[in-house]
């Protein structure tokens, strides 16, 4: 990557690649097009890096694409296709695959395009296995989209977008040999760039409702971009996929950390209602009765513990990651911020 190339992120506002743009921007990289849906984000965006060429795109259509991708060297895939009249997460996955491949096929007719780096997730790799007793995961590993009960079915379209990327790549498709590295990010907290973002934190902590203890890897979303960024300046990590993962903690410590550093009031303006958390032990006594399904098999091992995430690459990136303390309190206070706003 030289600073003149040309480089896409596309979903440019959203949580991670915010950040990418940032990041790439402090770098001193002056080419920099990022592609949004709304436009109420993208000014506010345009207004703290004013730097970036911001493009109105969606992976539904091909709109505007092949000028958002002309001469572009460098692409990373922040974004997915999404139609609000899928009704199954089958139907999900069939768009987020349509997507994915008139992506890939725009990037080989620019002529241009040398590597994608997409983002996929955790939970295309250690979900749904056959085998129970299973509670190591390598990037080698797959989540079973078709398993029955999976806990959460996001699982399905992400897991059937990624697979139809690779296919893409890995065949004649894709004539002109573009590379492609995926990164797999496990839960994704810590500050927000842009005021629009409620981080995981928020998501599994908010609400008057109970919920089962269990361990949670996790990465602050600057590293995550960080990585995105290594991932594509490192040749080795061609044709490979990667975690993206820092530290283990659970959702109590989590909660213990935000509890010991900020008010009541300060909770509550962040998360409204916080969530009761169950002993995982008490949890899996309690779920027992559903011991042949697929979400106590992914879960229960969770609440004890016991799943450990192994990078197969772990030369590929420095994993110099911040701690999550760190990314706890300042994620919460940069909700807090803009609360207060």
């Amino acid at each position: 990557m030289e600073q003149n190339d040309k480089i896409v992120i596309v979903g440019v506002t959203g949580y991670i690649g915010v950040w990418i743009a940032k990041l790439l921007t402090d770098m001193g990289y002056n080419q920099i097009t990022g592609t949004y849906r709304n436009e109420e984000k993208a000014q506010q965006l345009q207004s703290m890096l004013p730097n970036l060429n911001l493009y109105k795109a969606n992976l539904e259509e091909q709109g505007n694409w092949k000028e958002v991708l002309s001469e572009a060297k460098w692409v990373f895939n922040q974004g997915s296709a999404f139609n609000p009249n899928d009704k199954t997460y089958k139907d999900k996955g069939r768009t987020k695959q349509k997507g994915i491949r008139m992506l890939l096929q725009l990037a080989v007719e620019s002529g241009s395009v040398e590597k994608i780096v997409h983002t996929s997730a955790e939970s295309t790799i250690a979900y749904a296995n056959e085998d129970p007793s299973k509670t190591t995961f390598t990037e080698d590993d797959w989540t079973d989209e078709n398993r029955e009960g999976l806990f959460d079915l996001h699982m399905v379209s992400k897991t059937m977008e990624e697979k139809a990327a690779w296919s893409f790549i890995n065949y004649h498709e894709n004539t002109t040999n573009i590379s492609m590295t995926t990164i797999h990010p496990t839960h994704v907290m810590g500050p927000s760039f842009a005021p629009w973002h409620h981080d995981m934190i928020y998501a599994m902590l908010h609400g008057d409702r109970a919920m089962a203890d269990s361990q949670l890897y996790g990465i602050d979303v600057r590293d995550a971009a960080a990585m995105n960024i290594e991932l594509m300046q490192s040749p080795e990590s061609d044709g490979k996929r990667h975690f993206a993962s820092a530290f283990k903690t659970t959702y109590s410590t989590v909660l213990e950390i935000i509890k010991k550093q900020f008010t009541d009031e300060q909770i509550k303006a962040v998360l409204g209602d916080v969530v009761r958390i169950i002993p995982g032990d008490v949890a899996a006594d309690l779920l027992s009765p559903l011991q042949s399904t697929s979400y106590y098999q992914d879960m229960v091992p969770r609440m004890f513990n016991r799943v450990v995430y192994k990078t197969n690459y772990p030369e590929a990136y420095a994993y110099e990651y911040t701690e999550p303390n760190t990314t706890v309190l300042q994620a919460m206070e940069k909700m807090l911020k803009d609360k207060t706003k």
